[in-house]
């Protein structure tokens, strides 16, 4: 593979779906828990090898419908997929990123809370505050600095995963079975994989079919090893680990020195707020957008600061359901919204449409 086509179809696709995904889904290790390593140790394996083909299923089908229709902005994409129906992928939008934004201000609260034992609420408002002056501000701080947290957080889950094989496991024979694995596997996919229409961008460069596949199988198949890596962990500390919040937080706390763990409660934060002003920029932008086609113009800096602001009191007042419950009740809520608005679409009418193009 030359140079040029590593980057179109492994480099670039790889760490745009990654960076989108990490902080929200390996960064507690909450989400690793509950949809990968709570089905047992063999299954949670089971469990991320069907991530794996989902996401990379719903990545290569997109990319080509986006390759033949030259659609690689999720508002044209959808249009291909359901027309005016298309708002209704907006309004699902809208209504994930005030479930995202609610879990990143819980989640931030708790990781203080159990870190430096501050308040909850401290880190969550601390965390949304961010989010508004950053979006009234630019965005480019946060840019530069998503890559070097990434490769922050990959670092020291390398050392968690190398550390935790060395370390002897618990004789732990729970086992949910095949199929339970296969359903959770499939929910924890579709959630994260309901955001893929947003971030069609990175599948520019394919130029036919096999390569929009090349290119989504080779993202999915990169984007589960953080996953491998936390499961991998976690099944060294069953059933314990399976009632803890932060999982991702004690599995560093028991077999990596302390420094490492105060190190991963900044990256965390870190990545933890970039996807909270990721999710309010795109909101912002979205609306922009849709101000500027119907009637002219742009939003200023203070209407900008005011939506953010509105969205993330909403997000407050959901956040107070708490961390953990967020996670459980908030999947379930986007499994079947992303199911009706995006999987079904895609693989209906998706294929239907590229048969016929």
């Amino acid at each position: 593979m030359s140079e040029s086509k590593l980057f179109r179809l492994a480099l670039l696709p790889s760490a745009v779906f990654l960076s989108v995904i990490f902080g929200g889904s390996y960064g507690s290790g909450q989400e690793t828990l509950r949809f990968v390593t709570s089905a047992g140790v063999s299954e949670g394996y089971v469990a991320i090898a069907t991530v794996a083909v989902i996401w990379g299923l719903l990545l290569g089908t997109s990319f080509e419908i986006a390759r033949r229709f030259k659609t690689f902005e999720y508002s044209g994409f959808m249009g291909v997929l359901l027309n005016r129906a298309g708002v209704l992928y907006e309004i699902a939008i809208l209504l994930s990123m005030i479930l995202v934004l609610a879990i990143c201000a819980s989640g931030a609260g708790t990781v203080l809370n159990e870190h430096f034992g501050w308040p909850i609420w401290v880190g969550s408002v601390g965390l949304l505050s961010i989010a508004v002056v950053l979006n009234y501000m630019g965005r480019s701080v946060v840019e530069r600095s998503m890559v070097a947290s990434i490769v922050a957080l990959f670092i020291v889950l390398i050392f968690l995963f190398f550390q935790a094989q060395a370390s002897p496991g618990t004789d732990h024979a729970h086992t949910e079975g095949f199929m339970q694995a296969v359903l959770k596997g499939g929910q924890y996919a579709i959630v994260n994989g309901g955001f893929i229409p947003l971030l069609l961008y990175c599948g520019r460069g394919v130029t036919d079919m096999s390569e929009s596949y090349t290119a989504g199988f080779i993202a999915a198949s990169v984007a589960v090893v953080p996953g491998v890596m936390l499961h991998s962990a976690f099944s060294k500390l069953l059933p314990g680990i399976l009632s803890e919040a932060l999982p991702a937080y004690t599995a560093i706390e028991t077999f990596l020195p302390a420094i490492i763990l105060s190190v991963y409660v900044i990256i965390l934060f870190v990545m933890i707020t970039q996807t909270a002003v990721g999710m309010v920029q795109g909101l912002t932008d979205r609306t922009d957008e849709f101000i500027s086609a119907k009637r002219g113009g742009s939003l200023s800096s203070s209407a900008r600061a005011g939506l953010s602001a509105i969205v993330i009191l909403g997000a407050m007042v959901l956040a107070q359901v708490g961390f953990v419950a967020l996670i459980a009740q908030g999947y379930d809520i986007l499994v079947g919204v992303f199911i009706v608005t995006f999987v079904v679409p895609l693989f209906s009418i998706g294929l239907y449409r590229i048969a016929n193009k």
